[in-house]
């Protein structure tokens, strides 16, 4: 999956009260930066709204640079709950107002790029995204270099386009040079790592290259720690095991993704009904049609509306 950066803020010059709210609403960022890391999205969402509406009234527009960061990771929530068009307005906003202030080179305004690129990846915007995101990584090479995290984060982004374009081997290219490096640079077990893995491991069941791949998925589920990374590699093991017809383990694997999440984050989090429509589709494959009609009708008794 593809990674969306939060930005971080400079400390401002000190000025009493003032200084003091400005110190609290960067805290109120960074708090809902590791927020919407866990997967807690509605929780960073009212903070970060709380945080926008303090800095309007401390006089703050989209000429400011805190604002802007708020602006960004908000973004961020909203792609993140799969809310793309009000995310992809923000982010537009945000990288119109840094090439205009920073330039083009400037990290910011690469990092603004990069979420841009995103967001309209998950759309299905293809072209838009793909000259975008290169431009990402060229830049990001140029002006951070080719080990910065950031920069390998472009390069994941990249190779998550090339394989929705279904330009395979460009993707294993890219994906592998990216995993290689994140292996090098990044602590063992960091979560990047993980979505290193799985990118790559997409790729080349789409070769046919599984045994590989397999080995790739069982490598990112045996890393996750937050109960979103949890979920998330459980689920991509499952599909990929799904997809090789090995239905039995499959289930059993989103069975506990889906009780995981459910427990986390409640039945309506977009995680929860990405779990549960997996599992649907394994259990209408493994031919459970009782199962499979009852888990539908689950959902919509629920209210869920899966995506």
């Amino acid at each position: 999956m593809a990674q969306v950066s939060q930005k971080t803020m400079e400390p401002a010059p000190a000025s009493s009260s003032t200084e003091r709210l400005r110190k609290d609403l960067a805290t109120k960022d960074s708090l809902a930066a590791v927020l919407t890391k866990s997967g807690r999205w509605d929780e960073a969402e009212t903070l970060l709204r709380e945080v926008l509406k303090a800095r309007e009234t401390l006089g703050q527009t989209i000429a400011d640079e805190d604002m802007l960061m708020t602006m960004n990771n908000l973004g961020a929530v909203l792609n993140s709950q799969g809310r793309f068009s009000e995310a992809e307005t923000l982010h537009r906003q945000v990288l119109e107002a840094d090439e205009k202030s920073l330039g083009s080179e400037h990290t910011d305004t690469i990092t603004s790029m990069n979420n841009l690129a995103d967001v309209l990846t998950r759309q299905g915007k293809l072209d838009e995204a793909e000259p975008m995101q290169r431009r990402v990584v060229a830049l990001s090479k140029q002006v951070r270099g080719l080990e910065h995290p950031e920069t390998l984060s472009a390069m994941g982004n990249l190779g998550d386009i090339l394989l929705r374009q279904k330009k395979y081997e460009e993707a294993e290219t890219v994906s592998r040079e990216a995993l290689d490096l994140r292996r090098k640079v990044l602590r063992e077990g960091h979560p990047e790592t993980a979505s290193s893995l799985n990118n790559l491991a997409a790729v080349l069941s789409k070769r046919g290259k599984f045994d590989e791949a397999e080995a790739l998925h069982r490598e990112q589920f045996a890393l996750a720690q937050t109960n979103l990374e949890k979920i998330a590699s459980t689920s991509g093991l499952a599909r990929f095991l799904s997809s090789r017809g090995r239905y039995d383990e499959a289930e059993s694997l989103l069975q506990d993704a889906v009780k995981m999440s459910t427990e986390e984050f409640g039945p309506n989090h977009p995680t929860t009904r990405s779990a549960m429509s997996d599992l649907g589709d394994v259990l209408l494959r493994n031919g459970k049609y009782q199962g499979a009609e009852d888990l539908q009708r689950k959902i919509l008794g629920a209210g869920v509306a899966v995506a």
